[in-house]
């Protein structure tokens, strides 16, 4: 009887301690494609030649703002980070510097490569 009662507490402890293992590496927003803007972000009209050349302003979107991100691609370093991710605000669709957005890293795995 206490070598059952060991063993099912023995259990019960790895199971707990396994699912708390998985709630804690998970990101609170795991799969997801949308994300938090760090700071009042351009989104930008980009020329695509060997890699995007993002100038005109479409719109600014403000410090804070979760918008969706379709697709990313290789462009103009910010702050050394090279990466831009496609997306669409009021509107207007374009594109937004990586090194402005929440995405934990560059370029999030749950966005795809445009093209």
């Amino acid at each position: 009887m206490r070598v059952r009662r060991f063993a099912m507490a023995a259990a019960m402890a790895v199971v707990a301690s396994a699912g708390a293992v998985a709630v804690m590496a998970t990101p609170a927003n795991a799969g997801s494609r949308t994300f938090q803007t760090l700071a009042n972000l351009n989104l930008r009209t980009c020329q695509w030649l060997n890699e995007p050349v993002c100038k005109p302003i479409k719109a600014v979107i403000p410090n804070g703002t979760w918008i969706e991100l379709n697709c990313w691609e290789y462009g103009t370093p910010v702050n050394g980070d090279n990466i831009w991710y496609n997306t669409e605000y009021k509107g207007q669709t374009g594109m937004v510097a990586g090194y402005y957005m929440a995405t934990g890293r560059d370029p999030n795995p749950n966005v795809y490569r445009c093209g």
